[in-house]
């Protein structure tokens, strides 16, 4: 158990900022500063950096499970087919989440299906940008131990030092 509590509360410190800063800057944006009805597309900017920002927390939470022990070994494939399932997921909840906030506390967040549908698109494609970005960086996304990293000749060639092309 003590792995657990080591592993998520190293998560929430290492990347759980990155929502809660772009939840409070939401807060900040839509019920002080009454932004979003001033400029609706400042609503498709949150979305896509909401995207961003639980990718990053699902992508770093899971290397740092890896690396504890609370799961297995991770490849790329791996991870990423994972960050884009849960950021995919929250997409669908935070909108659950303004529809309930609209139908029990008054607000007024959802404006339609239409908007829906695009606010969650925005995750998805925010989160996503994530993933490829992460993809496309050396290291990036972690390898499962014992996997032979790209790039090095003894990988090209059966470990003889030569490189052919």
């Amino acid at each position: 158990m003590r792995i657990h509590r080591h592993w998520s509360i190293a998560a929430l410190l290492e990347a759980g900022w990155a929502p809660a800063a772009l939840f409070v800057l939401h807060l900040l944006l839509s019920r002080v500063l009454r932004l979003y009805l001033a400029h609706p597309t400042v609503d498709i900017a949150m979305h896509l950096l909401g995207g961003l920002a639980i990718a990053f927390f699902f992508w770093r939470a899971s290397v740092l499970a890896s690396e504890a022990g609370v799961i297995g070994g991770i490849n790329r494939t791996g991870i990423g087919v994972v960050v884009f399932g849960l950021t995919c997921a929250a997409a669908v909840f935070w909108e659950f989440a303004e529809y309930l906030s609209d139908h029990y506390c008054g607000t007024k967040s959802q404006l339609g299906l239409s908007d829906t549908l695009g606010d969650m698109l925005c995750g998805i494609v925010g989160g996503s940008a994530f993933v490829f970005a992460m993809g496309l960086l050396s290291g990036g996304l972690p390898r499962s131990p014992g996997t032979p990293r790209p790039g090095r000749e003894e990988n090209r060639d059966g470990g003889r030092g030569q490189c052919r092309f």
